[in-house]
């Protein structure tokens, strides 16, 4: 090639743009190659290396006048890999340029710090780095425009006329944004279409949405290990309710999400373990790799010192992924929480892994189960143990409600707030109010003062409090933290109101963290407000808070809502538990009234075989709790429209067992009412479940209500079918005399009802849809 040609505009700028394509192109066959330590000391030296044969082939721009793209390389070098890294690839160039010296040295030296620090800028906010390539060009501009201004200055430093310094100027910005952009573009296609054709042929090791290394890599790494240390684990991460999430914003918006958690793994968990000294590190003191194993699935091979600080490790982890990825994000509503499965790494170790992830979703979520947790062994065997959520959470409500022992007391507002507190994670302290004509009132308090219980809000401030005057009035909770839950504290009241005073003084109102409220309608107006409060956390609660003080405050209108309506009608436990079994079926919205109905047929029946007022109140709780143990069965199947599997089927039919064994564990309940909830699917043949009883084996008080159950299923309507007309449900009723049902109970049931001739029907066999004898 003529060398004069290099000396000229177009051959400059030529021989430019071939050095960074040539570069980009390397970078991009090396992406397959991953993060770990030595490869990223391998694409700095690429960058060095760049940026030396650029300074080597100068721009003309004027007589004795030329102008270089070296800051190019060392920008992408900052941008891709940081501005350490970018530091590194410059100290070469740097320093061979400071031997130089002479008069524009200072301002080729400001120049080169503002490159770095506005691409560090920049890269601390982006949120997705495989940017399209227009909106690569407008970041190349803010990374290059400003700082060449520096020409300027250098131009009068050196008794230059500053207006000769336009014509640099604008070649250096325009050039190097078009060379940044350029290289950018190169070598995404060049890593993309790489890592594709890699893939395709069974070899690819990295997942082309977030850059980790992907399946394949996870099934062929050992990393090494560290002198002294014997210990390595597996993680195994879950986004929860990423489904949801996909579902409500978009698959972009997921993919951001992914990309975003993948960042903070790979910044937590680098292979040479240097994070460990950084405020935001969960990773002090272990080493590893993080994977993504597929969908929203992650894993991560570390190395710890013992047993104990993988535990620490991992449950730091688990609570800094949220927050780290709401802050990429910039979202600091963002609702996300991680399940996982923490074990020693060996041979069977992912299948053991995934067994304990699904354990922590079963156990509500946002947890990690390792095998050393009593908790994590007992419950995967059954979700009924002493410690499970649901179990306790059951527990305290219906101890609260049964506690009621007169009929005309008001409901336990105190404890009801105590209940609350204890059963939604994160909640520290809160006061429950009450709606007094046109002022809300604090009735009762837990962690403030006294103080606070008798002070008064309008409708207004409540609304206010709210932030969303409509959510108020439909009952939605609320979630609100930090300096804005704090302001608007504050400016709920007039600042000289005697309530502003008490809120700043016994109510805490500087310390305040956050806070959810859950507005509780009764009979559709807003009866009630729960506060539940953190004053030491502002990310005390998260997604899993918020739906379960959303259903709390279900329970808190079914409460009182039954104080109300019916506590005049029956005694304070029957009233308790009968409004218990209708809060149940605000989750299975097939059944709604079906509670009531047989509770009344039940007792009416069972008034007809002349049962004591013992028995007649046993029958009542068992009525009211028959379905108790749906809770326990996963809403896939419970909600299930179509036709279920049978394995499906099979789980189903443990919710009877279920629902006794829960029951159990609920103070003042006899034998005979667990009896009613475990037997009520049993035949009188002996073909029915849990335990195949036969005859009069089946206790009475479930016979009973077996009858009250089915002729209430299929005289209602149902999605899989139409009502049965009361004189059809009879003569099936007749039919199942001897089969499915007592005899003397279907002729006492019989008996109350018009009677008619019964064809001599079989009720279908239960196929594995939903059939009406199972509500």
């Amino acid at each position: 090639m003529d060398t004069g040609f290099a000396q000229t505009l177009p051959g400059a700028a030529y021989l430019n743009f071939c050095i960074l394509t040539a570069s980009a192109l390397l970078m991009g066959l090396s992406a397959q190659f991953g993060n770990r330590w030595p490869f990223m000391l391998l694409r700095t030296g690429l960058y060095a290396l760049t940026s030396a044969a650029l300074f080597l082939f100068t721009f003309p721009a004027g007589p004795s006048l030329f102008v270089d793209l070296r800051l190019v390389p060392l920008a992408l070098a900052a941008y891709r890999l940081g501005p350490g890294w970018a530091l590194l690839a410059a100290l070469p160039i740097t320093l061979y340029r400071i031997s130089l010296g002479g008069p524009a040295l200072p301002g080729t030296l400001m120049h080169l710090a503002l490159v770095l620090l506005m691409v560090t800028l920049l890269r601390h906010h982006d949120t997705a780095p495989r940017l399209p390539l227009r909106q690569s060009l407008r970041r190349a501009l803010l990374i290059f425009a400003l700082p060449a201004l520096t020409i300027f200055p250098t131009f009068m430093n050196v008794g230059r006329d500053p207006l000769d310094a336009v014509g640099p100027y604008l070649m250096v910005a325009l050039l190097s944004s078009a060379g940044f952009s350029l290289w950018l573009a190169v070598a995404k296609i060049m890593g993309s279409a790489f890592e594709r054709a890699a893939q395709t042929g069974g070899t690819g090791t990295l997942d082309l949405l977030t850059g980790l290394p992907n399946r394949v890599a996870f099934g062929r790494d050992h990393l090494p290990r560290r002198p002294g240390w014997a210990d390595q684990y597996l993680l195994l991460l879950d986004l929860d309710r990423f489904k949801g999430l996909n579902e409500q914003r978009g698959h972009e918006f997921g993919d951001g999400v992914l990309q975003a958690v993948a960042r903070v793994l790979s910044a937590q968990l680098p292979c040479d373990g240097s994070e460990g000294e950084g405020p935001n590190s969960a990773g002090a003191g272990v080493q590893g790799r993080a994977y993504r194993l597929g969908g929203e699935e992650f894993a991560l091979l570390f190395q710890a010192p013992d047993r104990l600080a993988a535990q620490h490790f991992a449950d730091r982890l688990r609570r800094a992924v949220p927050v780290q990825t709401a802050d990429l994000l910039g979202l600091p509503d963002l609702t996300l929480t991680v399940s996982g499965g923490l074990v020693p790494d060996g041979p069977g170790a992912l299948d053991t892994a995934d067994r304990l992830m699904f354990t922590a979703k079963k156990l509500g979520r946002n947890r990690v189960v390792d095998p050393w947790q009593p908790l994590a062994a007992s419950t995967s065997r059954s979700p009924l143990n002493q410690t499970s959520p649901a179990v306790s959470t059951l527990r305290a409500l219906l101890q609260f409600i049964a506690g009621n022992d007169d009929p005309g007391a008001e409901p336990d507002l105190q404890n009801l707030l105590n209940a609350a507190i204890a059963c939604v994670p994160g909640a520290e302290a809160g006061t429950i109010t009450l709606r007094t004509g046109v002022v809300s009132v604090v009735q009762v308090q837990s962690g403030y003062s006294d103080q606070l219980i008798g002070t008064q809000h309008t409708v207004q401030q409540m609304q206010y409090w709210h932030g969303n005057p409509e959510g108020w009035r439909a009952g939605r909770a609320r979630l609100l933290r930090g300096q804005a839950l704090r302001d608007r504290s504050r400016d709920s009241h007039d600042p000289d109101s005697p309530v502003q005073h008490v809120l700043e003084t016994a109510g805490k109102q500087g310390e305040l963290q956050a806070n959810l409220l859950i507005p509780v309608k009764v009979q559709g107006d807003i009866y009630a407000e729960l506060n539940l409060d953190s004053l030491s956390n502002e990310d005390a609660f998260d997604h899993e808070s918020l739906q379960i003080a959303e259903e709390f405050g279900l329970w808190a209108a079914a409460i009182l809502s039954a104080s109300s309506r019916v506590k005049q009608a029956l005694s304070s436990q029957d009233a308790a538990l009968l409004t218990l079994g209708i809060a149940l079926e605000a989750r299975d919205m097939e059944t709604q009234g079906h509670t009531r109905r047989v509770v009344e047929l039940s007792a009416r029946l069972g008034e007809a075989l002349d049962l004591n007022a013992s028995a007649l109140h046993n029958l009542r709780q068992g009525a009211a709790l028959h379905d108790l143990g749906k809770l326990l069965i996963p809403d896939s199947i419970l909600l299930k429209p179509g036709s279920l599997t049978p394995d499906e089927w099979t789980t189903m039919k443990t919710h009877a067992d279920l629902g006794a064994d829960l029951a159990a564990q609920l103070s003042d309940l006899t034998p005979a009412v667990l009896d009613v909830i475990r037997s009520h699917h049993e035949r009188w043949d002996g073909r029915g479940y849990p335990n195949g009883l036969v005859g009069e084996d089946i206790p009475l008080l479930a016979r009973i209500f077996s009858v009250c159950d089915v002729f209430d299923a299929l005289t209602s309507e149902r999605p899989y079918k139409a009502a049965w007309s009361v004189t059809d449900a009879l003569n099936e009723i007749q039919a199942q005399s001897g089969r499915q049902f007592d005899p003397q109970v279907v002729a006492a049931f019989t008996a109350q009802h018009a009677t008619c001739p019964a064809p001599p029907a079989e009720l279908p066999e239960p196929g594995y849809a939903h059939p009406p004898h199972l509500n």
